[in-house]
């Protein structure tokens, strides 16, 4: 697996996650991906970091099936209001 399909996985579970916790649609603001190995395969976990009344922010990790650590993620989402801001 490439490194840009590794961060493309790991920002649609950040994305994902950060809708969820929401409870509707967010906006990505930012996200530092570190790669720290390659990998053919694996998982992602993502959990929610902190949540405040406009902003969520997530910590996601790519880890293989054997539990070797491959990818971190942290990223701030903005939650969207009723009027599309």
């Amino acid at each position: 697996m490439t490194d840009s399909a590794i961060a493309a996985r790991l920002i649609n579970a950040l994305e994902a996650g950060a809708d969820r916790e929401a409870g509707g649609q967010t906006a990505l603001v930012s996200v530092t991906i570190d790669m720290l190995a390659r990998a053919d395969a694996g998982a992602i976990e993502a959990k929610l970091v902190r949540k405040t009344r406009t902003l969520v922010f997530m910590s996601a990790e790519f880890r293989t099936d054997s539990g070797e650590r491959i990818a971190t993620a942290s990223s701030v989402h903005k939650v969207r209001v009723a009027n599309g801001e």
